[in-house]
């Protein structure tokens, strides 16, 4: 039984609980420009940019490297990342993920309860479920504008350069 992930909208922010599932015998795709990174850059690195080049390394190891990736997070002007919201930095889609299911097809369905975002279909960067028991995504920034944390978990969108 296919079961959706519990999207909470409020304030541009949304979390997703993820529970696991068993892997399925298909191939990598071509199209993937979407997975979920369980944890944060390696070596205590944080900010946007750890987490962009977090979201790259993953993806470069798996033949990806040729997209410009971005961790789905907000930046903050004063720690030096400008006012940047997640929604704008992960490009307009389609997205898919690593069996090539396509995650949605613009930045309105991806924030719409329309999106295919499903125990299923959130994938690490190597085709996998999430580890077992629940875990929140976090989308954007908390309900008091502060940043989530960049230590992961956090969604990693791919795009043309």
């Amino acid at each position: 039984m296919k079961k959706a992930l519990i999207l909470t909208l409020a304030g541009g922010v949304a979390a997703a609980l993820l529970t696991p599932h068993s892997g399925s015998a298909q191939q990598q795709s071509a199209n993937m420009n979407f997975f979920v990174a369980p944890t944060g850059a390696p070596n205590g690195r944080s900010g946007l940019k750890a987490a962009d080049d977090n979201c790259h390394d993953l993806a470069y190891v798996q033949g990806y490297g040729n997209l410009a990736w971005h961790a789905y997070l907000d930046g903050k002007a004063e720690d030096g990342e400008g006012d940047v919201k997640a929604r704008d930095r992960i490009g307009n889609g389609p997205w898919y993920n690593y069996y090539g299911v396509e995650i949605a097809e613009s930045l309105d369905q991806l924030h719409s309860d329309d999106n295919n975002l499903w125990e299923q279909t959130a994938l690490t960067v190597t085709g996998e479920m999430l580890p077992e028991g629940a875990m929140e995504i976090p989308w954007g920034s908390e309900l008091d504008g502060g940043d989530f944390s960049s230590a992961g978990p956090y969604f990693c969108f791919g795009s043309q350069p």
